[in-house]
């Protein structure tokens, strides 16, 4: 017997041609960014791939949390001291969130050390 599981997946967009091709090479990834911060990047994109809504990102490895100032409506997890990743929820026709990732879909922004 068989039993079928149904699992949540949120499509993942990329700002940049760079950001996507890491995404979906390994050997690529790990030459522009190192074996670390590559296999840190490629388990968020796993994980925003599996998240339900942005709540429950919150309780994941990676410190999950919305950005505020001129970074509001983004959020930012943690990859290799000191740099971030920056995604935000693609938002729909009304511009409402409502803690969903809103039609399954976050766009990756930028790899950044914003504290600077």
């Amino acid at each position: 017997k068989c039993i079928k599981i149904m699992r949540w997946w949120v499509q993942v967009v990329y700002a940049d041609k760079e950001l996507a091709r890491c995404a979906g090479d390994k050997t690529y990834a790990v030459r522009k960014m190192g074996q670390r911060r590559a296999d840190i990047y490629l388990d968020r994109i796993n994980d925003l791939q599996g998240a339900a809504d942005l709540d429950s990102l919150k309780n994941v490895p990676g410190r999950y949390h919305e950005l505020v100032g001129n970074r509001a409506g983004q959020w930012a997890c943690d990859l290799d001291h000191p740099y971030r990743l920056i995604f935000k929820p693609v938002m729909n026709s009304a511009g409402n969130i409502v803690g969903l990732i809103v039609e399954n879909t976050v766009s990756i922004l930028e790899i950044v050390d914003y504290h600077k």
